[in-house]
């Protein structure tokens, strides 16, 4: 099969998805992009809370906390198990991180 077999047959399955197809894949395709943005936002605020003092720790672990699990949602939201499974531990190592090393220190 050519590229442009290939690429025929593509167009021609495009165009026989049902509305509710292309509207479903949009929302898987949604919900990616949000738990990428999610999870980049998590870590930004992960990197603040190890760099602040104890007093400001705290606000920036709330808001890590925040954006992982709102990240977790979006992968469940886009059908994707594996994603789920792999934000939830890393929320679960921030919320760790945060209880050994700040919340018993003065910055909780």
């Amino acid at each position: 099969m050519s590229f442009a077999d290939w690429w025929r047959k593509r167009r021609a399955r495009k165009k026989s998805m049902s509305p509710e197809a292309k509207a479903s894949r949009e929302a898987g395709i949604v919900a990616r992009v949000d738990m990428v943005r999610l999870e980049a936002l998590g870590e930004a605020a992960y990197e603040a809370m190890c760099e602040a003092r104890l007093a400001g720790a705290k606000h920036r672990y709330e808001e890590a906390k925040l954006h992982f699990d709102r990240a977790v949602e979006a992968a469940r939201r886009a059908r994707l198990p594996q994603e789920v499974e792999r934000l939830t531990r890393r929320r679960d190592q921030v919320v760790r991180i945060y209880n050994s090393q700040f919340r018993y220190s003065g910055g909780g």
